[in-house]
């Protein structure tokens, strides 16, 4: 071979090994139905899909744990008929979705709640496995929640048995992802359980005992893939460095073993700080993103998360207290990492999944996924070449969407004033912040009560409501850019133009919920207050609600809209029950 020659090929092989690196090895995405409702309807759930778009792998919401017999640990076990007819039917579709993944080159990690067992076993075995303690979090309140004891030697035992039964009846699974943070069993009508980890350091060892036999069982013995969600509530495994390293440095690192953490020290929320558990220790890392925040819209308005999520958001060049999402005081250093992209030098992070659909409870439910598309897109196309800037991403999927040159500047003004549009509305920069006070399609006012006396006292109101309004600004210039877009695809064009109206409409309505709010405040204190600023506050708060009506009706592409209810759709502490007190105080004294 000639000197010429050698020179080419070593350029070449240099050249795709230096690509290889900047790919991440997992590319994963997973659509998280809504505990009890009907599976979303989305591409997302089409491996073809998946494919095109570069995904390698997807973490499906199928159950898996409980599509099995357990016939494995004692034959007959489960002698009820409706119970194994429904785990026998459940296997056999999941059987077929396996194959229409694989058929595509997916890997398929389904999202797995182990010691979730059916109802024959809890009821042969249930005092050899439960703990004493009651379990905790979102899903404790289901009447079949069980805390399972992982010390106990039963546990232990059913625990393999459930690995070895997933693996047999479906030996082509590529891994499993777990969850144990929270146990939702609202599909599942024949099975009970929860979470195995204890509250507080003291699961630690349960994260040991469970993590080793998960190893031994998955990664070793199968030679499967393992994402360990490290998700749960506190200052605890997800958010905690010490207690990361405390569990993590305690297991030995095996290719199949990788750790799964949000990006944000806490939930999918703005005023958060980065996740400090992310780029140490001795394991792999991904990292979840969601695309469509339940906190912030589910995706029925523009809110444009990929930036934040690859380089920061623009909060955290400031340092923030993990707990009360609000700012120290302090400028943080430049070598606090903000952004996933900032720990790319670890060598610790892996790959991304992103939640396309999922989180959270009930509406608003979307009938275009355009701003969905949006975040998924350039998450994960970032994920597949590490060197291609935000930027250069979202220009590409506006290519992908057919637009122009001008078009696109057009859509990414949208998007890059959606940042800054949704913090300011929901969250304020001047006191602590209750991220959750609006969530999924409710408002809960009295979420809100604290940090309003908060502002009342230091006498930050002033401050607080220009922030809202700077808010409604924005959203009136989101809406002014929306109808200056020209798309070729006529159903996208209006379904960006009224997710547009549609975020106006709302923010301006959370202005004037902090209006109503804050006069709440004042009264409480005996502060005076102007009740014709509150009656024009509540005109424009009606007039509102019946523009809001009046958008839905005039489009298929328009979200379902938001309710005046708190959580859940309980009227306590919601804020049509506060704006109708004030109706009372105003019209009826």
């Amino acid at each position: 071979m000639s000197k010429e020659v050698c020179i080419v090929w070593f350029v070449l092989f240099s050249s795709i090994n230096l690509s290889a690196q900047h790919n991440l090895s997992f590319i994963l995405d997973m659509v998280h139905n809504n505990p009890g409702e009907k599976p979303y309807t989305t591409k997302y759930n089409n491996p073809v899909f998946l494919k095109e778009q570069g995904f390698n792998g997807a973490v499906t919401h199928w159950h898996i744990n409980c599509a099995i017999t357990y016939d494995n640990y004692k034959k007959g076990i489960i002698k009820d008929k409706e119970e194994k007819k429904w785990i026998e039917q459940r296997a056999n579709d999941i059987e077929q979705k396996i194959v229409a993944f694989h058929n595509a080159s997916i890997a398929v990690y389904p999202f797995t709640d182990f010691i979730v067992f059916p109802r024959s076993i809890w009821e042969k075995y249930g005092k050899e496995i439960a703990g004493k303690e009651k379990v905790t979090g979102t899903g404790g309140s289901d009447e079949r929640a069980r805390k399972p004891n992982i010390q106990n030697k039963r546990t232990q035992e059913l625990l393999i048995a459930q690995i070895d039964g997933i693996f047999k009846r479906f030996p082509s699974l590529d891994g499993l992802t777990l969850r144990f943070g929270e146990t939702y069993l609202h599909d599942t009508p024949f099975h009970l359980g929860g979470s195995p980890i204890r509250d507080g350091k003291i699961g630690i060892n349960d994260h040991i005992l469970l993590l080793n036999i998960l190893r031994e069982e998955i990664c070793v013995k199968r030679n499967k893939k393992l994402f360990y969600r490290t998700w749960d509530f506190g200052y605890n495994f997800h958010t905690n460095p010490e207690y990361y390293l405390a569990v993590t440095n305690q297991i030995a690192p095996h290719p199949n073993l990788i750790f799964s953490i949000k990006y944000q020290q806490d939930d999918y929320h703005r005023m958060t700080p980065f996740n400090p558990t992310l780029g140490i220790g001795n394991h792999q890392q991904i990292v979840e993103s969601q695309s469509r925040m339940e906190a912030y819209g589910k995706g029925a308005h523009p809110y444009y998360t990929a930036k934040g999520v690859i380089e920061g958001w623009p909060e955290t060049k400031y340092e923030i207290l993990f707990g009360k999402h609000c700012f120290t005081g302090k400028k943080n250093s430049d070598e606090t990492p903000r952004g996933i992209k900032d720990i790319l030098s670890t060598k610790k992070l892996q790959g991304v999944m992103t939640w396309s659909n999922g989180g959270g409870w009930q509406g608003p439910y979307i009938t275009h996924e355009i701003w969905t598309d949006l975040n998924t897109y350039v998450v994960s196309r970032w994920a597949q070449n590490t060197q291609k800037t935000e930027k250069e991403l979202f220009y590409k999927f506006t290519e992908s969407l057919g637009l122009d040159d001008w078009n696109a500047d057009l859509f990414r003004e949208i998007a890059i004033l959606s940042i800054e549009g949704v913090r300011k509305g929901h969250c304020n920069s001047y006191s602590w912040n209750d991220v959750w006070w609006t969530r999924d399609e409710f408002f809960s006012a009295a979420a809100n009560t604290d940090i309003i006396h908060d502002i009342l006292k230091k006498q930050l109101q002033e401050k607080v409501m220009a922030e809202k309004a700077e808010s409604s600004a924005i959203w009136l210039q989101i809406e002014a850019l929306s109808k200056q877009l020209n798309c070729k695809d006529t159903n996208l064009q209006e379904a960006i133009r009224v997710s547009c109206t549609y975020g106006r409409i709302k923010y301006q309505l959370i202005e004037q919920m902090w209006k109503i709010m804050m006069a709440e405040g004042c009264y409480q204190q005996n502060i005076a207050i102007n009740n014709q600023e509150i009656e024009e506050a509540i005109a424009i708060y009606d007039r509102l609600w019946k523009e809001w009506n009046l958008l839905k009706q005039s489009s298929q592409w328009c979200a379902t809209l938001y309710t005046d209810m708190a959580f859940r759709n309980q009227k306590k502490g919601s804020i049509g029950e506060l704006v109708n007190t004030w109706r009372r105080r105003i019209y009826h004294n």
